[in-house]
C-alpha cells in the first residue's frame, strides 16, 4: 500500500479529508448567506416540519424513506432545521470522500489542494445555494469515485465500500434522474480501469473485474430496492391518480402549453379561455373541475411530437461549446485539462478515456437539449462535478509521478481558485446581503399575521407571498403556523395531504369555494383576471371586494 506524503495511515488520511471539508463548509457558511435555490426544497422542509399543517414523508421527487428520516428528526426536535442539516451531512460526506480518494490517489498534498479548488466552485454551489438535485449529483459522483478507489486499492476496505454504497443510495433517494446522469458521466473512469487492468493487476485481472462488477451490481441492486420500496408507498389509487396528474402537469408547466391561436378550437372544446390559460401558465392551475388530468392529457397530445433531426444535432453542436463556456464549473474541468497538458503523460488509455468522457458529456447534454431541460444550473453542477472527478482520476497517475511539481502547482492553484471565486462569491457575502434578512423579517411578519388569524382561510395566487422569502435554510419553521394558507399552484397543491387539509377548511375547489365565503380571504396581484375567470366558469355576477392591505399584499373577498 502506498503512503501519501505527510499521512502515515488511513486514519490520518480520513481525518485530513474530513477536517479540510468541515473547515471549508464552516468558512463558506460563515462568510456567505445560504439560501434555497428553488421553491422545491422549502416545500420538502415544510413536509418535515409541518409549517403548513401537512406532515408527510411522501415527497414525490425525493424517496419516501428520505422523508421518513426527516419526519423522525423533526419529531425529536422541531427546533432544528433538519432538512438542511441532513443535506449538509450528505454533502460533507461526499466531498470528504472525494478528498480522501484524491489524497490516496495523488500521494501528496496535491489531493488537498485540488479539493480546495473543487470546493471553491462545487462547495459554494451546494452549501450556499442548496438544491436537492445538486446534492444528488454530488453524492452519486462521489459514490462512484470512492467505489473505484476501493476496487483498485491493494487491500479491500469494507468501510470505504459501505460508505460508497451509502452515498450512492442517498444520491439516488435525493433525485434518481440526476443519480443516473452523474453516474453515467463517471464511465470514463470505468474505461480507464478496463484499459489499464492488465498493467496494474497482471495476476489478478479476473478478481479485480469481479470486484468491480460485484460492487456496482450491489449498488444498482440497492437503488433498485429503494426505488421499488418507494413505489410501494404510492400504490394506492389516490396516489396513482396524483402521479398521473403530476406527470401531465410537468409536461405542460415545465415544457410549455400548445399555442392558443393555433389550437383555439381544442381550447374552446376543453372550456379553456385565454384568461384561463394565462392563469394556468402562471402556476395558478388549482381548479380540480376544469384543469383535470384528462384535460391536460389532451393538451399534451396536441403538442407536436419531437423527433431527433440532423439539423437539430448540428444546431446543438454549434451551440454547446459557447453555452458550456458560460458555466463556472466548466472552467474547473478546463483547469484540470491544462494541468494534464503541462504535467501529464499522454498515454493511449488516458486519451481514449478522455474522448469517451467528452462523447458521453455531449450525449447527456444533447438529451437535455432535446428534452427542454438544457443548461439548468441545478443539473449542470452535478454533471460537471462528475466530469472533473473523471478527469482527475485519468490524470492522477501523471500528477502522482511528478509529486513535487504537482504540490507546488497546487498551492498556486489554491490561491488562484480562491481569488477567482470572488467574482461570484461576492454577491452572497453576508455584508452584501443585509437586505435579505430585512425582507425576510417583513415578509415573515405578513405570514405570521396570516398564520395567527385562524378564523380565516387565505388563498394566495402564485408569487404573491412565498415562504422562500421568509425562511432561509437554517431558520426554524413553526409547526402548523400556515395551516390556513393555500396556494393556487405548486406541484404539492393536489397531494393527498393538502387536499385533506383544504377539505377540513371547506375548500375543495379554491376558485369556486371562495365565492360568497366570508371566511376566505384572497391574496391577489391581478384581481381583474381572477374575477374574469370566476365569471366565465362559476358565477357570472361575481365581484371582488377589497378588504385591506397586509404588508405588501392586497386582500380581497369574492362576493
Amino acid at each position: 500500500m502506498h503512503l501519501s506524503a505527510g499521512f502515515k495511515n488511513r486514519r490520518e488520511k480520513t481525518a485530513a479529508a474530513i477536517g479540510l471539508n468541515v473547515l471549508a463548509m464552516a468558512v463558506l457558511v460563515l462568510i456567505m448567506r445560504p439560501s434555497f435555490e428553488t421553491n422545491d426544497d422549502i416545500v420538502f422542509a415544510e413536509f418535515g416540519s409541518g409549517l403548513r399543517g401537512v406532515k408527510t414523508p411522501h415527497l414525490i421527487f425525493q424517496n419516501y424513506f428520505l422523508g421518513i428520516i426527516y419526519r423522525i428528526l423533526y419529531e425529536i426536535t422541531g427546533r432544528l432545521p433538519w432538512y438542511t442539516i441532513v443535506q449538509y451531512a450528505v454533502l460533507l460526506a461526499a466531498f470528504s470522500a472525494v478528498t480522501y480518494v484524491l489524497i490516496n490517489r495523488l500521494e501528496g498534498y496535491s489531493g488537498l489542494y485540488l479539493s480546495v479548488v473543487l470546493l471553491c466552485v462545487f462547495g459554494y454551489e451546494c452549501y450556499i445555494h442548496i438544491q436537492f438535485t445538486k446534492t444528488a449529483g454530488i453524492a452519486a459522483a462521489a459514490a462512484v469515485f470512492l467505489l473505484f478507489h476501493v476496487i483498485t486499492s491493494e487491500k479491500f476496505c469494507i468501510w470505504e465500500f459501505l460508505v460508497g454504497i451509502l452515498l450512492g443510495i442517498f444520491g439516488f433517494m435525493y433525485r434518481e434522474d440526476q443519480f443516473f446522469a452523474s453516474s453515467a458521466l463517471m464511465v470514463g473512469i470505468g474505461v480507464y480501469f478496463l484499459l489499464t487492468l492488465k498493467k496494474y493487476f497482471p495476476e489478478k485481472t479476473g478478481k479485480r473485474l469481479g470486484i468491480c462488477v460485484g460492487s456496482f451490481g450491489l449498488l444498482l441492486l440497492a437503488v433498485f430496492a429503494a426505488d421499488r420500496a418507494d413505489a410501494f408507498m404510492y400504490r394506492s389509487p389516490q396516489w396513482q391518480e396524483y402521479q398521473e396528474f403530476n406527470r401531465m402537469r410537468s409536461r405542460l408547466l415545465d415544457y410549455g402549453f400548445p399555442d392558443y391561436d393555433t389550437n383555439r378550437t381544442l381550447y374552446k372544446e376543453l372550456g379553456i379561455s385565454e384568461e384561463a390559460l394565462q392563469l394556468y401558465k402562471t402556476w395558478n392551475f388549482n381548479d380540480p373541475e376544469k384543469f383535470t388530468a384528462e384535460v391536460m392529457e389532451k393538451l399534451v397530445e396536441q403538442k407536436p411530437e419531437r423527433n431527433v433531426s440532423g439539423s437539430q444535432m448540428l444546431h446543438f453542436i454549434k451551440r454547446f461549446p459557447g453555452d458550456a463556456g458560460k458555466l463556472t464549473a466548466a472552467y474547473v474541468a478546463l483547469l484540470i485539462f491544462i494541468l494534464w497538458l503541462i504535467f501529464g503523460k499522454k498515454n493511449a488509455a488516458g486519451i481514449v478515456s478522455l474522448l469517451t468522457e467528452i462523447f458521453i458529456l455531449a450525449g447527456v447534454y444533447f438529451y437535455l437539449y432535446f428534452q427542454g431541460r438544457y443548461m439548468v444550473n441545478r443539473v449542470d453542477v452535478g454533471l460537471w462535478f462528475s466530469v472533473c472527478l473523471t478527469m482527475l482520476w485519468i490524470f492522477g497517475e501523471s500528477l502522482r509521478s511528478r509529486r513535487g511539481i504537482a504540490d507546488s502547482a497546487g498551492v498556486i492553484l489554491c490561491i488562484i481558485g480562491i481569488l477567482a471565486s470572488q467574482s461570484f462569491w461576492h454577491t452572497d457575502y453576508r455584508i452584501a446581503t443585509t437586505e435579505i434578512p430585512k425582507a425576510r423579517i417583513s415578509q415573515r411578519a405578513v405570514l405570521e399575521t396570516i398564520g395567527t388569524d385562524k378564523d380565516h382561510v387565505y388563498l394566495a395566487k402564485s408569487g404573491t407571498v412565498s415562504e422562500i422569502v421568509c425562511y432561509g435554510p437554517f431558520d426554524r419553521m413553526p409547526e402548523n403556523l400556515l395551516d390556513n394558507l393555500y396556494w393556487f399552484g405548486g406541484w404539492e397543491c393536489r397531494t393527498l395531504g393538502f387536499i385533506k387539509e383544504m377539505k377540513e377548511h371547506g375548500i375543495v375547489n379554491p376558485y369556486k369555494d371562495m365565492i360568497g365565503n366570508e371566511n376566505v380571504y384572497l391574496i391577489d396581484d391581478n384581481i381583474d383576471l381572477t374575477v374574469e375567470y370566476i365569471r366565465q366558469n362559476y358565477d357570472a355576477h361575481a365581484e371582488a371586494v377589497f378588504v385591506r392591505t397586509l404588508g405588501n399584499v392586497d386582500l380581497y373577498q369574492i362576493k
